[in-house]
């Protein structure tokens, strides 16, 4: 609310109501560039965890009865939440179409004109930070979802450190001796290795690789007995070492392009400052949650709690006894105040709390 007034305030400063021809749209873009990337970047992040709490909680009446009656309470169009939590992600990109068509309509003589014309570069680019922020915090919630399906975990959870697969594959590592086939996945700063269950499928975690740790040293083919294609990773800190080495020379030199792109992801991520937050950590951990059975049979007893509440649809779609006792379909304001009615009727009753 706090934001939305302070921006308002700035709009109402640079947008003249009774001179028109003046005001400075352009100007108000390039002040708030920062805080549109803050606040959409932000929104978007937590939009796909929204929709999936929205999704599993619409399935039981007490939610979804709730949801209508705050709709029907402020007299809202017929759409559902969830239409309505997708109009800002519509919008960060309705803005760099409307500042289109504004300059385009804009004398280059205009005080304004290079503002918007900034203005115009400035939404494009913050569309595209908040994409990739938004593609950022989809990778994170399958990040979580994928920790959450690997049996026997250990150690830290895979958000600590990382936020986006990079690469994956079967490689046999050499450690104290011991050779092994596993499957491989890198992580940015991590790199993660687990059995695959025979019979299941399912994998089982059976270790990780600190990468910001490493050096990698190249193997030229059989320079160790038995290896060919390979490499080794040498952990200085803890004073270990690993052997991995692939079946073929097209898998090595994929592996080894993808250790150099994890190496520059992690630049990237230093330079823009792009961290997983703790609330974004959350928003994962709410949407790999949802497939839980404990979360399902919580919300099945609410439901079941409240099956006997009537249909807010059905009741407004019903008749109405006008005083004249002549049954017919409501007016649009004898529909709204049934509509205010309900609401507050089923609130009331059921003394919804969040």
């Amino acid at each position: 609310v706090s934001t939305q007034s302070t921006g308002s305030s700035g709009i109402n400063a640079e947008y003249g109501e009774r001179i028109i021809h003046t005001s400075q749209i352009g100007e108000i873009f390039t002040r708030n560039q920062n805080r549109f990337v803050e606040i959409y970047g932000r929104y978007c992040n937590n939009h796909s965890a929204a929709l999936a709490e929205f999704t599993l909680l619409s399935q039981h009446l007490i939610y979804s009865s709730f949801f209508e009656s705050c709709r029907l309470l402020q007299d809202m169009d017929n759409i559902k939440l969830d239409g309505f939590l997708l109009k800002p992600v519509q919008r960060i990109c309705q803005y760099q179409l409307q500042l289109k068509e504004l300059v385009k309509h804009t004398h280059r003589q205009h005080c304004d004109y290079d503002k918007v014309l900034e203005a115009e570069s400035i939404m494009k680019g913050v569309a595209t930070t908040v994409n990739e922020r938004k593609r950022r915090a989809e990778g994170i919630n399958k990040l979580a979802q994928w920790q959450a399906t690997v049996d026997d975990w250990r150690g830290d959870d895979l958000l600590k450190e990382s936020s986006i697969l990079i690469h994956s594959g079967s490689l046999t590592k050499i450690s104290a001796g011991n050779k092994q086939t596993r499957r491989f996945f890198l992580f940015d700063h991590q790199l993660v290795y687990c059995r695959k269950l025979l019979g299941s499928g399912r994998l089982q975690y059976k270790g990780r690789i600190n990468i910001d740790q490493c050096r990698i040293v190249d193997l030229p083919d059989n320079s160790e007995a038995g290896v060919c294609n390979g490499w080794r990773m040498e952990n200085p800190v803890k004073q270990k070492w690993i052997v991995l080495f692939c079946k073929h020379p097209a898998e090595k030199r994929k592996w080894m392009d993808m250790l150099t792109e994890e190496r520059q992801q992690v630049r990237n991520d230093r330079e823009s400052g792009f961290l997983v937050t703790e609330a974004m950590r959350r928003a994962a951990y709410v949407s790999s949650a949802h497939n839980t059975t404990s979360k399902s049979k919580l919300l099945l007893r609410a439901n079941q709690k409240y099956k006997s509440s009537s249909s807010l649809r059905e009741e407004l779609s019903g008749s109405l006894v006008t005083d004249n006792g002549v049954v017919g379909r409501p007016s649009s304001v004898q529909l709204s105040d049934k509509k205010h009615k309900l609401g507050k009727s089923f609130l009331r009753k059921q003394k919804f709390t969040t």
